[in-house]
């Protein structure tokens, strides 16, 4: 768990300390409006390398130098003991325990020169480098022959390991196993491995008669002995064409004594392997976009994969945005390499529209199970001024929200029991029409508020009335208020102006019944009475603060809206018209 993320002196922020709790392996959300410092957030994650922060000159707290950046991180690890990680200009140990990688929008302007005194520019997709350095293609090396030698008179039984070898996807899997092949060679196993090789080598008859009686004699005290199962287990999970355990049992003998001969041979070879195999996944999914007619592939330049995109211009934004934001999640691929890691995407959702940001969120779905099914944590931290329970983009079954931005406004506690009880059948439909919409007819539930234990006097809406616009001349004269409170007085008050407009007693009624507070506003222009289009916009207020989820950060969405200046202006004039 991602327990504290605390910034200094990095792009826009000074100081800046996230309690967050992130959890691992799932989508993350975290939430707060432009101006609030989520580039800087991303920046000082990219800023790190795995001694320090280096940071740009761009990245420079207030452009001085001598403000020294700082990253910490609280994290707790699987076993519940914390680890208190720093970074700084000179140290860090972030990355003992962590691995990191920034996603953001790769589309930047670039001047071409002036013409007839007026400047130019376009827009360029920065390239991608997929894999920083190309591994030598260097081969397994033919070990058959010396395999057959060190088994004996019986090697006619061993299989030959080139089929396991050429799997690029079963080399994937045996190089993340390097120590079972390395234990795998101690003294101990390969003594109970020999002395069922001398008892093989006493039987007598063809390969397939040597391979059935593996199987029925000694198979199973081939499968009892550690590092051997995990190589054997590993071979049989794949079809490469064996077909029977006890042969990929003899394989597995094979790769270990392979393996043993020059370690270091070995994990080259696999190396290149795994570069193939990437090129290969890569160019999948580049097909699945049906995209390469526009010279948008993975070459291989100046010793790297790399990834060159056509001038903007050329390729229509969405695409370019799923196939940038497609080759930066391969890229980081190859650097997430720990048991944990973090993966911060900035803002690139934002700006997708509908079938890309689904693709998207595929991409980044199936990215997360990759590393759960390797038993490893990743902490994808996706940036974002779209509160997703306002906004649908976000579409993750168990996505999770954290708001960067936690607001200190205190909550009237009274609202908030008003709020969740608001639905009891004593009171439902008198709150809903008399207490959270305006209505000028008088009602008396007091006794039922008394025994919710709810605020006797609220039971009466004129009282409720004068509270809500108490609390809303607080909000706008600068004094403490709940937020809530004043999302309700928005409410009634603008819905008060309308029906004070209308012009008879049979309009006034067929407002009052209609249902919410846009429908009312429509229904009055039908009427002849057209309300502002700031009485519209608010519904961002108004329409939020009337409900109280629990287990929720009810609180900052709502504070972070009002503390917008224009929204205040908006609010003012309703008040002042």
């Amino acid at each position: 768990m991602l327990k504290v993320i605390e910034i200094e002196h990095i792009k826009g922020i000074q100081r800046k300390r996230f309690a967050l709790d992130i959890l691992p392996n799932k989508p993350s959300l975290l939430v707060a409006p432009n101006g609030f410092g989520k580039s800087s957030f991303a920046a000082a994650f990219n800023s790190m390398n795995n001694r320090r922060i280096n940071l740009n000159e761009d990245d420079l707290h207030a452009e001085d130098e001598a403000l020294q950046p700082r990253i910490y991180i609280e994290y707790e690890r699987p076993d519940l003991s914390t680890a208190t990680l720093e970074a700084t200009a000179t140290t860090n140990t972030i990355s003992s325990e962590l691995d990191y990688f920034v996603i953001n929008n790769l589309t930047k302007p670039k001047g071409i020169g002036s013409q007839f005194g007026r400047a130019s520019a376009t827009l360029e997709i920065k390239d991608v480098v997929l894999v920083d350095r190309i591994s030598t293609n260097i081969p397994f090396g033919n070990q058959y022959r010396v395999a057959q030698q060190r088994f004996g008179q019986n090697a006619r039984v061993l299989p030959n390991p080139n089929a396991a070898l050429s799997n690029l996807k079963l080399v994937e899997k045996l190089s993340q196993n390097y120590q079972a092949l390395e234990r795998a060679n101690g003294q101990r196993i390969q003594a109970r491995i020999d002395a069922i090789i001398n008892e093989i080598n006493q039987e007598d008859g063809t390969a397939e008669i040597l391979t059935n009686w593996i199987m029925a004699n000694k198979l199973n005290d081939l499968k009892q002995i550690d590092y051997l199962n995990t190589i054997g287990n590993l071979i049989h999970e794949f079809d490469v064409g064996y077909n029977s355990e006890t042969k990929d049992y003899l394989v597995a003998i094979q790769l270990i004594w392979l393996y043993n001969i020059n370690p270091n041979n070995f994990k080259s070879a696999c190396n290149f392997s795994n570069y193939q195999l990437d090129k290969q996944r890569f160019e999948h999914t580049l097909s699945t976009f049906n995209c390469t007619w526009k010279g948008i592939r993975a070459s291989q330049t100046g010793g790297q994969l790399v990834v060159k995109f056509p001038k903007a211009i050329h390729i229509s934004n969405g695409q370019r945005d799923i196939l940038t934001f497609v080759s930066m999640l391969f890229r980081a691929r190859q650097h997430l390499k720990k048991d944990a890691n973090i993966l911060v995407i900035d803002e690139v959702f934002d700006y997708l529209d509908d079938a890309n940001l689904t693709a998207a969120q595929y991409y980044i779905t199936r990215f997360i199970k990759d590393f759960k099914d390797e038993g490893k944590r990743l902490y994808p931290l996706i940036l974002t001024h779209l509160n997703p329970n306002y906004f649908k983009n976000f579409a993750f079954s168990d996505q999770k929200v954290y708001y960067l931005e936690k607001s200190n406004i205190q909550v009237n506690q009274s609202v908030v029991r008003l709020l969740r009880n608001r639905e009891h059948i004593t009171i439902k439909d008198a709150v809903s029409k008399h207490l959270l919409h305006f209505e000028p007819t008088h009602i008396n539930k007091r006794a039922e508020f008394i025994a919710l234990g709810l605020r006797e006097l609220w039971g009466e809406s004129d009282n409720f009335y004068q509270f809500l616009n108490s609390e809303v001349d607080s909000y706008l004269n600068g004094r403490a208020f709940c937020p809530f409170a004043v999302c309700g007085g928005v409410r009634v008050k603008i819905e008060e102006i309308a029906y004070n407009k209308l012009q008879n007693q049979a309009a006034q009624t067929e407002f009052l019944t209609t249902k919410k507070t846009r429908s009312k506003l429509e229904k009055a222009e039908e009427m002849g009475v057209v309300s502002p289009e700031s009485h519209y916009l608010l519904g961002i207020i108004y329409n939020e603060g009337m409900h109280w989820k629990d287990g929720f950060d009810n609180v900052s969405p709502i504070a972070s809206k009002l503390e917008n200046l224009t929204i205040k202006k908006l609010i003012k004039d309703v008040f002042t018209t």
